[in-house]
């Protein structure tokens, strides 16, 4: 008995010397210095970078732990911060096994601290590409999961700040919390983040099925991510990038939004809220080319669907695809998505000096491709509406043009092209229309100028170069030819300006007036035209043909004409001749030209003199001259 129990003390004792003897093998092995040797090693061999680390302290017990202050990844010497990585503090649980044999694996972590610096160059290369840096970078095996060095199970992240820089400009992210739990060799990996970007949260969950292969050229997996910022919350699913380069994947993606707004403030565009939004898309990309298959939106009351390519050809990207939608109101849609109402425009204005989308174009410098549109409205701006709108654009750098266009509207049809231009901010306009009706254009503008009819054939070849609408219309140079068919004015109770034209243009003296024909030949230089016969008109009692300016740089207007009777009878026109219509464009007066009221005078004074005989006389020789003469068409002589 006491022999077994020698035996016994004897085996207790030399399993404590085993013990011992381990724990001071582990704490040599554990040495600083020859740590912060392996950890350097282990960075230049994989990714040929610098690797320091501040102070080190290592704990076994009760399992092996390892604290490490002031570590310091370095980027490639292209970058303009010096450091990839930097942690104030990180703390690294160590699988106690291979500990004994020499090997460090690191089962946990816990980072505080944490500021990363994310880089890319004018060629594309990304900083955190760790594989690019050296021929040892890339795993013999399958990447991060069978390194002897990670084969974490846990990770835990406070208080770290992401900075992503491109083009020289910086994105700043702040990670509140992270952490991350994964099975062996980084399998079944599911995580959860409170990020923040510009004071705004976003809560970030996902799952990955295998990170084995993170970091690997091509490497992907099965997974899912979702973010959700408040309003708004976007799912992703399916094969997943887990290499910088971000190829192979294949996802589908669903947003809904009950209002945007708390995402567009995560990224820096504080706009007002939007309204409710929902969208459904698939994309995949294969051998540099990004496939967006068939997706769908709503926003507000508006719909669209369409598809798109994407292929990288060096510096550029071409885009193809198509874009189709119901009817939209740029007015509403532009509100729906969050857009400030422009400001009412001052009583005699017409144009908004609110600045346009150019940077937007230009932003687009380095892309090219080929885009169809077909919309089944468009209401504009104006109120005018355009249906069945289709259009051919094609980009080319920072210049968009829209070649062919063709649109139904005003009850007829037009075609033609627009091309744009966004670092010059220009525009040239080809334009055609047939039967577009002068009434449709008074009504669906919300003007309440009683006219019906007018059939009209416009023509104009333009170009205009300016920051927002006002700037385009002062600018605008070349031709625009406007032919109008028969229309009525109607009004019971005109004013003054309807009291004048209409006994002009009425065979009776009514309040009405029965135009014929309207011709307009304005030949634009800088917002302005000028002719001797710029504006004709033809009604079954008279015919006027002015001369003067119409000028969209001061948006007024200023013509003057004489009026000649086609019938022989006594009128306003056979008293006074001349008419003078001037003022804003956006309501100008027609009166007697005061140039020529002595005459007016004269000529009245005559035909109560003579009882008449003379205005009839007058008469008879304006009726012969208008017979032989049409000013609806002497303008484009």
């Amino acid at each position: 008995m006491k022999r077994w129990l020698r035996n016994l003390l004897a085996v207790a004792a030399a399993a404590v010397i085993i013990v011992v003897a381990a724990s001071f093998a582990l704490r040599a092995f554990v040495d600083p210095a020859h740590l912060k040797q392996l950890a350097h090693d282990k960075a230049q061999a994989s990714w040929s970078r610098e690797l320091a680390i501040g102070d080190i302290d290592f704990q076994l017990w009760p399992l092996p732990t390892l604290h490490a202050g002031g570590i310091a990844l370095a980027n490639p010497a292209w970058a303009k911060s010096k450091q990839l990585m930097t942690a104030e503090s990180v703390d690294a649980r160590l699988e106690l096994l291979p500990l004994m044999v020499g090997k460090v694996r690191v089962k946990s972590l816990d980072l505080d601290g944490v500021r990363v610096n994310l880089e890319t160059n004018a060629d594309g290369v990304k900083s955190w590409d760790l594989s690019s840096g050296s021929a040892s970078a890339k795993p013999k095996g399958g990447g991060a999961g069978e390194s002897d060095f990670l084969n974490l199970t846990a990770l835990t992240v406070h208080n770290a700040e992401l900075t992503q820089r491109a083009k020289g400009v910086a994105t700043v992210f702040h990670i509140d919390d992270a952490t991350a739990e994964a099975g062996a060799r980084l399998h079944d990996v599911r995580f959860e983040a409170k990020v923040s970007r510009n004071r705004r949260p976003l809560t970030l969950q996902g799952t990955f099925n295998d990170l084995s292969g993170l970091g690997v050229a091509g490497a992907t997996t099965d997974g899912k991510l979702d973010f959700d910022w408040g309003k708004t919350h976007l799912a992703i699913a399916g094969r997943l990038p887990i290499d910088a380069a971000l190829k192979g994947y294949a996802v589908t993606g669903d947003l809904k939004a009950t209002s945007m707004h708390d995402m567009f403030a995560f990224f820096g565009d504080n706009r007002l809220p939007t309204a409710p939004a929902a969208a459904h898309f698939t994309a995949r990309e294969a051998d540099g080319v990004i496939d967006i298959g068939e997706f769908s939106a709503t926003i507000g009351k508006h719909a669209f669907n369409g598809n798109a390519r994407l292929a990288y050809a060096g510096a550029k990207s071409v885009v193809t695809g198509r874009i189709e939608g119901g009817r939209l109101d740029w007015e509403k849609a532009l509100l729906e998505l969050g857009n400030p109402p422009l400001p009412p425009l001052p009583p005699e204005e017409l144009f908004h000096d609110n600045p346009l989308a150019w940077p937007l174009l230009a932003s687009l410098d380095g892309t090219e491709g080929a885009i169809d549109i077909k919309l089944a409205g468009l209401v504009l701006r104006n109120g005018v509406e355009m249906k069945n709108v289709k259009a051919h654009a094609t980009l080319a750098g920072d210049r968009l043009n829209l070649k062919p266009f063709s649109v139904e509207l005003l009850g007829g049809s037009a075609s033609g092209s627009l091309a744009f231009e966004g670092r010059k901010k220009s525009v040239q306009v080809n334009f055609e229309g047939s039967n577009l009706l002068l009434e449709r254009w008074f009504r669906e503008r919300g003007s309440k100028v009683p006219f019906n009819g007018g059939p009209m054939k416009v023509k104009a070849t333009i170009t205009a170069t300016g920051d927002s609408m006002k700037a385009l219309a002062a600018s605008i140079t070349g031709p625009v030819a406007i032919r109008a068919g028969p229309g009525v004015w109607a009004s019971e109770k005109a004013g003054h300006a309807e009291d004048v034209m209409g006994s002009a243009f009425s065979a009776k003296n009514s309040t009405s007036m029965d135009f014929e024909c309207i011709g307009a030949s304005l030949p634009f230089v800088s917002g302005r035209a000028q002719a001797d016969a710029l504006v004709g008109a033809r009604s079954p009692a008279s015919s006027l043909l002015t001369s003067g300016y119409v000028d969209l740089r001061e948006e007024s207007v200023e013509l003057r004409g004489r009026l000649k009777s086609r019938t022989g009878k006594v009128g306003l026109s056979a008293i006074a001749s001349d008419i003078r219509i001037a003022g804003k464009l956006r309501a100008p007066h027609a009166s007697l030209d005061p140039v020529s009221t002595p005459a007016v005078i004269a000529r009245g004074a005559a035909a109560i003199l003579t009882l008449g005989l003379s205005a009839k006389g007058t008469a008879e020789a304006q009726a012969e001259q208008a017979r032989n003469s049409d000013p609806c068409e002497a303008v484009f002589r």
